[in-house]
């Protein structure tokens, strides 16, 4: 309850994200809605990494949390909640990845009825706005290849541009979506 800066003994059992009246809840609490209801309606753990700033002496510093939300069922199958874990991590390359995306929430285990693993990674580089050379080296590609799923990903949505493709990613919870193989395993120079 650190990150939610939480007063001791304030209970938020039972209540509604945007019933916690903390900073971090009234800031956030559209996507952690967006979030719970993705659990309740995959049936599955949804795992995200979140990021706040808190500190000691009104100093506050970026920790990242991974966090699960796991939606609890009765045995007629009616969710009753849904409970969330989150446990701080220590990665300083996941901040500044995090930083350079411009984001707060990132999710790593989307599911997609529409899309291949492949082609949300292809998305998730597009989004980026890289060239499609670019993602093929990334992806160790060719290039046309590239071009051709972009094509293949723009006809099963019914877009036509790179802008739609964002907007539709927006619209469809795509757009907190990072690959894990993005973030590198190892030492990394961030500065």
């Amino acid at each position: 309850m650190k990150f939610m800066r939480c007063p001791k003994g304030y209970d938020v059992r039972g209540k509604l994200e945007s019933e916690v009246k903390l900073p971090s809840s009234m800031e956030y609490w559209p996507e952690f809605v967006a979030l719970d209801r993705k659990s309740i309606e995959s049936w599955k753990i949804v795992t995200n990494i979140d990021v706040y700033y808190y500190g000691e002496n009104d100093v506050d510093t970026p920790v990242a949390h991974l966090c699960q939300r796991t939606p609890l069922y009765d045995g007629e199958n009616n969710c009753l909640g849904i409970v969330c874990h989150g446990v701080p991590i220590d990665s300083p390359a996941l901040l500044y990845y995090m930083n350079k995306l411009n984001r707060t929430t990132a999710q790593f285990d989307v599911s997609s009825e529409i899309f291949t693993p492949k082609e949300l990674e292809i998305i998730f580089w597009a989004r980026q706005k890289l060239a499609a050379k670019d993602i093929a080296r990334r992806l160790n590609l060719s290039y046309r290849t590239i071009e051709n799923r972009l094509r293949i990903i723009y006809q099963k949505i019914g877009v036509h541009s790179l802008s739609e493709l964002i907007d539709y990613c927006y619209a469809a919870g795509l757009d907190n979506y990072i690959p894990s193989n993005f973030i590198r395993k190892g030492v990394q120079l961030l500065a």
